[in-house]
């Protein structure tokens, strides 16, 4: 259904759209009847940037990404104004000093203030300078500015010439065309070529410079590097010569050597002092029994003596040998053992008798020994603080010229980096500094170039038919009034009891559409339509077996009062007598146009003295027989405010035995009260909705009353519906 509804909102428009598509197509053909024919001419070039030689050249992978950044690149050159500008110069010089110059002016060219002040000389003389010096002309400087103007007249200027040649990359290949526009084959054949002859002598001369910068950069400072580098290793040397050590590392290895030798003979020598000590003590206890009278027996001190010689001898040889023989120091200690046990049993009492003297110098004797023994203790205990406190001196030496040798292994480091770079910087100025190839050369093209011109009239028409199509569909979908009864379902819970059309009732009223005939005109075939729509109202009106109607409406603008006069008249046509009271007190339309007496208001029957004959007085009655309307004055009030005691609302049960249908006009829902007073009375309300009306909310608070009615409402009439939605 909603397709349909479409369909037929494009047809109804169909005109609009056929009358824009064809202004598209005519105005696409007067804009192409004037496009110059223009010849095409190509020019291909290789660049060598995905090419297997190219990489082996110089030694590196093929990365897609890189390769497209260098046609990107090469493109954006062959675009910029340098080389742009370098073509325009090449071709103005041509055509200033050639027999056949690609483009001649026209006599209205040759009256413009910029060519009669111009000097062909100068212009050749300037063009020829940038050209050779490869610089754009500058419209900073007047007789540059000057130049520029000229060759605009040529359309040599940067944007003419921009427009009329193209370069791009060929997708997914090496290749790169150069294609060229022009109104002249040969214009376009030398453009392409002169194009890329310009972009190589740019390119080649811009990437010259930049080897011969990076070369003299790098080797400033490879120089600098090498006197850095120099610097720290003479500072170096010098801070190793200053404190006497060639090796630190290695002099601090032989004091931590001789301080472990140090430690373990004065370990050996407190064993042997302890020893000592405890032979005195027990010399001691001897004397002290000699003195009491006790005898003390003096034992043979042999082999002390011979120990300690063995002992004398072996620590010789071993701090002879460099004291690093273990099978050496192993046999020392084991003397040193039976020395200690030999002074301790020699306090045993065995053999003979000792006498006092002698165990006094016994004990002289071993107390020498002790002295000596702890001086040498004190010895070996200086000579260890004094290596430990040297190795400390040692491990600042040692900070110290590993941050010297640090920094002295940074600046190799950085020097040879530099030295790399350098190296590499003179293998690419040896090396060809590109690979381009003009694979193809521009030739003049025999046949010029479509013009295209029914492309461009069927793409434009197509556009615009697309365009006003899309355009009505968009307002068709955003209108949400009730345009067809389709619509009307979808947005309303009311029964839909008829529908009219519209017509336009301007040439002929209203009982004169009714009564004409069907085959004159289209006009009337229209409102035949109207007449038979308005036949199936009637139908639902009289099917409903009720007498009193009430037709309103939720807003004003809605048609009441033509469709209550239609109804009317209808009715009366099927020989009904039709009693139309305007009760619409906001808008006495009806009293209006059907010139009603305005007797409504003032009306007022005692039930004894009313009759039907007495309330005809009060009526109007027309030529049509059947039809009988009483008018209102109008104003803002309510029936109920207005109308007197015993008013003719009192007596409708009375009317209806005489008139065959009441039809009562009330006033909009929305906006007053009179409908819902008046419906009360009636015993069946209608209510009438425009199809150009947009539900709001107070809409449906109104359609919520007209339901709350029940069986007395009979449902909804849509009005003014145009004829091709009738049938959605």
């Amino acid at each position: 259904m909603d397709i349909v509804f479409f369909i037929k909102a494009l047809l109804k428009k169909k005109w609009w759209i056929i009358i824009s598509t064809a202004v598209a197509v005519a105005a696409a053909f007067a804009f192409t009847i004037g496009k110059p024919r223009l010849y095409a001419s190509t020019a291909q070039l290789a660049t060598g940037f995905t090419t297997n030689e190219q990489i082996k050249l110089r030694d590196e992978n093929l990365n897609l990404f890189e390769a497209d950044v260098k046609f990107d690149n090469v493109v954006e050159t062959m675009n910029s104004p340098l080389v742009i500008g370098l073509l325009s110069c090449d071709l103005m010089m041509h055509d200033l000093t050639s027999n056949k110059p690609f483009r001649t002016l026209t006599e209205k060219e040759f009256k413009k203030p910029e060519y009669k002040v111009a000097n062909r000389e100068e212009i050749y003389r300037i063009c020829r300078k940038k050209y050779d010096s490869l610089e754009v002309l500058s419209s900073s400087s007047p007789e540059e500015r000057r130049v520029l103007e000229y060759m605009k007249l040529y359309k040599y200027d940067y944007e003419s010439v921009r427009k009329m040649i193209y370069a791009n990359r060929l997708s997914r290949t090496d290749y790169i065309n150069i294609i060229a526009y022009t109104e002249n084959p040969d214009l376009s054949a030398y453009a392409v070529n002169s194009l890329y002859r310009e972009f190589i002598r740019f390119y080649r001369s811009s990437r010259s410079e930049r080897t011969i910068e990076n070369v003299a950069t790098f080797e400033s400072l490879v120089n600098q590097k090498k006197k850095e580098l120099d610097a720290k290793i003479e500072a170096l040397r010098q801070y190793k010569t200053a404190q006497g050590v060639l090796n630190v590392e290695t002099a601090s290895g032989n004091e931590w050597d001789l301080i472990k030798q140090f430690e373990k003979s004065l370990s050996d020598e407190r064993a042997n002092f302890n020893a000592l000590q405890a032979s005195i003590n027990n010399l001691s206890d001897q004397l002290n029994q000699a003195g009491s009278g006790k005898a003390a027996y003096n034992n043979s001190n042999g082999e002390i003596l011979a120990l300690r010689k063995q002992i004398n001898d072996l620590n010789d040889e071993y701090l002879r040998t460099g004291s690093s023989d273990n099978a050496l120091a192993d046999k020392i200690k084991a003397q040193r053992a039976k020395l200690q046990k030999a002074l301790i049993d020699n306090g045993t009492p065995s053999g003979k008798v000792a006498s006092r003297d002698e165990l006094m110098q016994r004990k002289s004797a071993q107390e020498a020994e002790l002295s000596a023994s702890k001086l040498n203790i004190s010895s070996l205990e200086s000579k260890i603080n004094r290596l430990r406190s040297s190795v400390g001196s040692y491990a600042n030496k040692e900070a110290t010229v590993g941050s010297l040798q640090q920094e002295v292994t940074l600046a190799q480091e950085e020097y040879n980096k530099l030295k790399e770079k350098l190296a590499a910087a003179l293998d690419n100025n040896n090396v060809p500094q590109d690979n381009f190839r003009q694979t193809l050369k521009g030739q003049p093209a025999f046949t010029p170039e479509s013009s295209k011109r029914l492309i461009i009239m069927g793409m434009s028409g197509a556009a615009v038919f697309i365009i006003a199509s899309l355009g009505i569909l968009f307002t068709e979908f955003m209108d949400n009034s009730l345009k067809s009864p389709s619509v009307f379902n979808r947005q309303s819970n009311l029964k839909l009891i008829a529908t009219i059309n519209h017509t336009n009732l301007r040439k002929y009223d209203i009982l004169e559409t009714l009564q004409k005939k069907t085959d004159e005109t289209q006009w009337l075939k229209r409102q035949n339509m109207f007449r038979e729509l308005l036949r199936k109202l009637r139908f639902e009106l009289e099917n409903s077996q009720r007498k009193i109607f009430l037709f309103t409406s939720t807003e004003p603008q809605q048609g009441k009062t033509t469709l209550v006069q239609a109804v009317a008249y209808s009715l009366s046509l099927s020989n009904k007598r039709v009693l139309v009271l305007d009760t619409n007190f906001c808008n006495n339309d009806i009293t209006v146009q059907m010139e009603a007496a305005k007797t409504l208001e003032s009306f007022s029957l005692p039930p004894q003295d009313f009759s039907i004959e007495k309330f005809r007085e009060y009526v109007t009655t027309y030529s049509t027989p059947g039809i009988e309307v009483m008018g209102c004055k109008g104003g803002d009030y309510t029936p109920s405010e207005i109308l007197p005691p015993n008013n003719v609302l009192n007596y409708l049960d009375e009317l209806k035995k005489y008139y065959d249908y009441i039809i009562m006009e009330g006033a909009p829902l929305n906006d007053f009260t009179d409908s819902r007073e008046l419906s009360a009375y009636a015993e069946g309300v209608v209510a009438i909705f425009s199809s150009k009306l947009h539900m709001k909310q107070i809409d449906h608070e109104s359609s919520e009353f007209l339901e709350s009615l029940g069986d007395k409402f009979l449902g909804v009439v849509l009005n003014a519906v145009k004829e091709d939605f009738l049938e959605l």
